[in-house]
């Protein structure tokens, strides 16, 4: 017998989220109905340099990196932390979505 898609998914989401840092980590995410949009409540998370990076365009990027104001370690992390966490609350919003069908 297959294996049921429910549980294919929950096996997927364990998966990557195993991969994510357990410091990213957002212990309790928020449902679907408790918070539509994520952007404001992302930057909780994020430390005051990692969203002046995320929110700096390329040519700003550029020009900090080139000069040596930042690290490209530092723009990778920084880029990599939001990203897990948007990860995690998308993940919530369709796990929630995948259960109900």
């Amino acid at each position: 017998m297959a294996t049921d898609w429910r549980q294919t998914a929950a096996d997927k989401r364990k998966a990557v989220e195993a991969l994510i840092p357990a410091e990213w980590l957002i212990s309790n995410p928020p449902s679907n109905e408790e918070q539509r949009d994520v952007t404001e409540y992302i930057l909780q998370f994020l430390s005051k340099r990692e969203i002046e990076i995320t929110e700096t365009d390329a040519v700003g990027i550029a020009e900090k990196t080139t000069s040596g104001t930042w690290k490209a370690l530092e723009v990778i992390k920084a880029f990599c932390h939001r990203a897990s966490l948007a990860h995690q609350l998308v993940e919530e919003i369709y796990a929630g979505i995948w259960t109900q069908g």
